[in-house]
Order: structure tokens, then C-alpha cells, then sequence
């Protein structure tokens, strides 16, 4: 609501002049996303359906594209939308031996691949310091709404082999946030090269975590014969659909995963002006 009626109010002040001066941007860049609760605590935690495999790799910075639409309101002032998408990937392998069905101790191999992607609405303020019209430009940006839509997936992938025969197993599992907010300030500027044409340079801080993610959906194709020990889904614990993310803590609790988001990220631009 407060999103809609800051813009209604932005509208309803606008000189009738300034409603033609707006532009385009396309921009990428890179984003240093901590992620510190995903990377310190969920991604150290050991699949509970055995063959056991955890410990992965940080998930780190990543590239970071979108487009935003920016409106002048005021000679210094102007509104822009903004939407980006962001995603981050993990992989972990393991081989060791293992008792499956009737072959006995069996060699495996399983990879664990942990994959989490943003994407972000926003409504940023930006304040220009200078501004020679149609040369260059530098202003400070204010987020003044942000919302973060996460989507988690985790996939174990275990390939166990008897020497005459490959058997395939997996752990399949999705879930979504639903949502988190920022707050982002940051600077950057234009250069014109064309009168409706410039090249870009931002930088932006972010701060921030997710709600809390649940399970869309979880499932396993392990067989009771598997002989893998609680891997067979009469292990009550193995999530249900609507269930929160949850990893346990040095002191053996059980907590629901909140990711921090906080952290830099710069970008490079075209902006097409009209």
C-alpha cells in the first residue's frame, strides 16, 4: 500500500513538464551477497538420508543482471523501478562404500548441488549531485522499497555401482521464501555519449535477510529393499510440503534457515533516454 500511494503522490506533484523525461536501463554486474546463515550453518549440514554427504563449497558473489524505468520529477530528484535476478550455486562430492539392497558393501558416489536464486522488486530514490543535461551525471541512491523473492533448491544425486550394474537415487527438493525486505543506498553516474544514449556505473549497499523459506515440495526415490539405513521414507522426519527450511545449531537445536543478504553490489549499464 505505502508503495502505491508514494507513487500516486509523486505523480500528483509532477510538473507537467518533467512527465516527458524519463529513460530505460539495462544493467549487469556482480553481487557479494554473505549468505552467512546458508553458507556457516545449512550448507555444513550433513544429508539426514544416508548415504550421508554436506560440507559444501560457500556460495558466493555472483553475476547480477535487470532493467529498471526511471522517471525526473524534479530538476535533483527522480523515481526509479527496478527488477534483478541473482543465483548462486554449491556443489559437493562424495565417494565412499556403502551396504545397498542384496549386493552388499557397494561403492557410491553422491553429489550434493545447492542452488538459491533472488529475484528483486524495488522503488529507489536518486538525489543528482551534478548534472550537466546531456553530458554526465552523479547522484546518490536511496532504496526506498525492496522486496527479495528467494527460491531454494537442494538435489542429492547417488549413484551406486555393483560392477555390473548402476543404480540411481535422489533427494529432490524445493522451497520458496516468502520474501524479504532491504534497505540499499549507494552512488553512481552517467556518461552521455549520445543526447539519448549513456553508458552507467552504480554501486550499490544492501541490508538485509529473507523470511522464512518453506518446502514446495520434497521427495526421495530410495526403495525399502535399499538397505540404506533411514533412507526409506518411514523416516518420519523427512519435510512435507509447507514445512519451514530448518538446519541444526552447535547446540543441537533445530532452527528455521533465514538468509542474510547483506552486501555490495556493483553494476555497469546502457540507459536509452526519451
Amino acid at each position: 500500500m505505502f508503495f502505491f500511494a508514494l507513487i500516486v503522490l509523486c505523480l500528483l506533484s509532477l510538473p507537467s513538464e518533467a512527465m516527458a523525461e524519463w529513460n530505460v536501463q539495462v544493467f549487469t554486474g556482480y553481487s557479494q551477497t554473505k549468505l552467512k546463515s546458508l553458507n556457516v550453518k545449512q550448507l555444513q549440514q550433513r544429508s539426514f538420508i544416508p548415504p550421508r554427504v554436506g560440507g559444501s563449497p560457500d556460495v558466493l558473489g555472483g553475476p547480477i543482471s535487470g532493467v529498471s524505468v526511471e522517471w525526473r520529477i524534479r530538476p535533483r530528484f527522480s523515481l526509479m523501478l527496478k527488477t534483478s535476478f541473482w543465483e548462486g550455486r554449491s556443489t559437493a562430492i562424495e565417494e565412499s562404500e556403502i551396504l545397498f539392497q542384496d549386493f552388499g558393501i557397494v561403492p557410491f558416489t553422491a553429489t550434493r548441488t545447492t542452488r538459491i536464486s533472488f529475484n528483486e522488486y524495488a522503488l529507489h530514490g536518486r538525489y543528482h549531485l551534478l548534472d550537466e543535461p546531456k553530458k554526465k551525471r552523479f547522484y546518490v541512491d536511496i532504496g526506498l522499497f525492496s522486496l527479495i523473492k528467494v527460491n531454494y533448491r537442494e538435489d542429492f544425486n547417488y549413484v551406486f555401482d555393483n560392477g555390473n550394474q548402476q543404480f540411481l537415487r535422489n533427494i529432490l527438493s524445493r522451497a520458496e521464501s516468502e520474501g524479504g525486505y532491504m534497505l540499499e543506498w549507494g552512488f553512481g553516474g552517467d556518461y552521455y555519449l549520445t543526447t539519448w544514449f549513456a553508458v552507467g556505473m552504480d554501486a550499490i549497499y544492501r541490508m538485509g535477510k529473507t523470511r522464512q523459506l518453506f518446502y514446495k515440495s520434497f521427495r526421495h526415490t530410495f526403495l525399502e529393499r535399499d538397505a540404506v539405513d533411514d533412507a526409506v521414507g518411514i523416516d518420519r522426519s523427512i519435510p512435507q510440503p509447507g514445512d519451514p527450511v530448518t538446519y541444526v545449531d552447535e547446540n543441537n537445536f533445530r532452527r528455521t534457515l533465514e538468509i542474510d543478504l547483506s552486501g555490495w553490489e556493483l553494476t555497469t549499464s546502457i540507459r536509452f533516454f526519451f
